[in-house]
This record gives C-alpha cells, sequence and structure tokens, in this order.
C-alpha cells in the first residue's frame, strides 16, 4: 500500500510566527505606505474606467483598500499553493491504491453488499492496518488485508459504516477544503485549531453513522486496532483524525478540541491591528485626495 502523507494534522502549538510578521508588516506599512502606491494608483485607475468599484468600496482611499488587498491576495495564494499541493499529491496517492488492489475476500464481499457499498469498496493487499475514504469525482472506501485479518465481523462493519458516511457525505473533498481554508488563514494563529474542530467533527458524525449498525465497543476495539497501525493520513483520504475526542464521544463524555484561549486572542488581535491601520491610511488628507468618485 502506498505511504500517506503527514502534515494534514495540528501539533498543538500555537504558531505564533506568521501573526507576529503580519502584524509588524501591516504597522510597516501603515507608517511608510510607498510600497502601497502602484496598487493604488492601478486600483485608482480600475474606479476611473468601472465607476461602480468606488460604490463598491464606499469611497474608501485607494491606499487602505490596496492593503486589504495585499492581504486578501497574500491569503489567496497561500490557500491555493497549499490546497493545489495536496491535489496533486492526492491524486498520485489514489493512482498508485490501484497498483495493490486485490479482488474482494467473501467477508468484505458481504460487508460490501449488507452496506449498499456494491463497486465502492477496494481491498488492498497490504499487512499495514488502514481502512480510509478517498476520491473526489467518486469515492471509494479503502481497507488493507492487515486490517481485515484482525476485525470481527461486528468491527468491520464498524468500519465500513463509519467509511460509508464518508462517502456519501464526500467528505474526502471537505476535508481538502478545511487544509486549503486554514492554509489561506495562516496569518490567524487560531487557524489549526479551528481545522482540529472541523476535522472532529467529520470524523464524529462518522462515528456516530457506525453506531447505528455496530455496537460502541465494536467501534472502539475497531479505532484501537487502526491506532496500532500508526499511519499518517493524507488530505483527501478521510481517516483517523482528532483521535481523543473520538474516544471520549465512544466513552460516553462528547468533547470536540479546544480552541485555545491565547489563539484566538491573538487573532482578534491581528484583525485590530489590520482595522486600524486600514483607518490610518485613510485619514491623511493627501491620500483621502486619492479617493475614488463614482
Amino acid at each position: 500500500m502506498p505511504r500517506q502523507h503527514a502534515g494534514s494534522y495540528w501539533s498543538g502549538r500555537v504558531p505564533w510566527g506568521p501573526a507576529i510578521v503580519t502584524i509588524m508588516a501591516v504597522i510597516l506599512l501603515a507608517v511608510f505606505p510607498a510600497p502601497l502606491f502602484p496598487l493604488a494608483y492601478a486600483f485608482q485607475a480600475l474606479c476611473a474606467q468601472f465607476p461602480v468599484v468606488a460604490v463598491l468600496t464606499r469611497h474608501l482611499p485607494p491606499v487602505p483598500i490596496s492593503l486589504l488587498i495585499s492581504l486578501a491576495a497574500l491569503a489567496l495564494a497561500r490557500g491555493g499553493v497549499a490546497g493545489s499541493g495536496q491535489l496533486i499529491r492526492t491524486f498520485r496517492f489514489n493512482r498508485r491504491i490501484a497498483n495493490c488492489a486485490r479482488p474482494l475476500p467473501a467477508r468484505l464481499a458481504r460487508g460490501e453488499s449488507s452496506l449498499d457499498l456494491g463497486g465502492r469498496i477496494v481491498c488492498l493487499g497490504d499487512p499495514s492496518l488502514a481502512a480510509f475514504c478517498y476520491g473526489f469525482v467518486r469515492p471509494r472506501v479503502a481497507i488493507t488485508t492487515g486490517l481485515l485479518e484482525r476485525l470481527d465481523d461486528e468491527e468491520l462493519a464498524a468500519v465500513l459504516a463509519h467509511e460509508r458516511h464518508h462517502l456519501r457525505r464526500r467528505d474526502p473533498i471537505r476535508a481538502l477544503m478545511i487544509h486549503a481554508f486554514s492554509a489561506a488563514a495562516f496569518m490567524f494563529p487560531v487557524a489549526p485549531a479551528v481545522r482540529l474542530r472541523l476535522d472532529a467533527r467529520l470524523e464524529l458524525a462518522a462515528d456516530r453513522a457506525a453506531l447505528t449498525v455496530a455496537s460502541p465497543g465494536a467501534l472502539a476495539g475497531a479505532l484501537l486496532t487502526v491506532l496500532v497501525g500508526g499511519e499518517a493520513a493524507v488530505v483527501g483520504a478521510t481517516r483517523l483524525s482528532a483521535t481523543e475526542s473520538r474516544i471520549a464521544h465512544l466513552s460516553g463524555t462528547p468533547a470536540l478540541p479546544a480552541i485555545p484561549v491565547e489563539a484566538t486572542a491573538a487573532s482578534f488581535g491581528v484583525l485590530l491591528v489590520v482595522g486600524v491601520a486600514t483607518a490610518a491610511l485613510a485619514l491623511p488628507p493627501d491620500l483621502i485626495a486619492m479617493v475614488c468618485r463614482s
């Protein structure tokens, strides 16, 4: 079985670096806005050609608008690069799965039939312990022969029902979008924690679906078995994530991953600095004179 790509989950450390760099850059541009002038002049020319742009921006001077456009463009570029990179790696991963495909064993064929997954299960000839949903256009469920041999019938049903939920909701593409949006929000320290919380919601929803066909003990046993495998996850192949929340849910004490207060406060701090800088750039008379007229 091809190795899955790591890097889609949060280590638990608040990423202060991007926020600090963003705050320093915004303050510097508020004090020395000259680098924003080329974009401001281009925006002013755009307003002259399309007056509706001035209305949409509420006649804010082009320089503060240029600051906001620059930050938005940076976020979109970061998210686009991260999303495209993961998309390429995921497509490569999905193609390589075909090389490990094996005919469905009788047990797996029965599970496929009972859960109405005809033609959507792939058995991978590999001793590792893994099961995941993959694919964007027509998602499929993959399970390794190593895991199949370790699960009893009820645990297998729990795993397949869990992955069926991912398949029906097209969670692989949801996971990719969450990753891309999190990358785009790299300036905000709270973004990785929010990503982990959203990942946990996907997994807990799939666990609840699994509990409709299997007991909590069977699902817990399957989860423990897969944890022993220690495989990393690939964005676009939805499987184990937010493990502590899943364990808490099965133990009867549901809890989603916490969002650190300090990361939330720092993220609001970034927004505050950007807001103050935007206001400051809109005040000087020489910059006000550049305002677009509709």
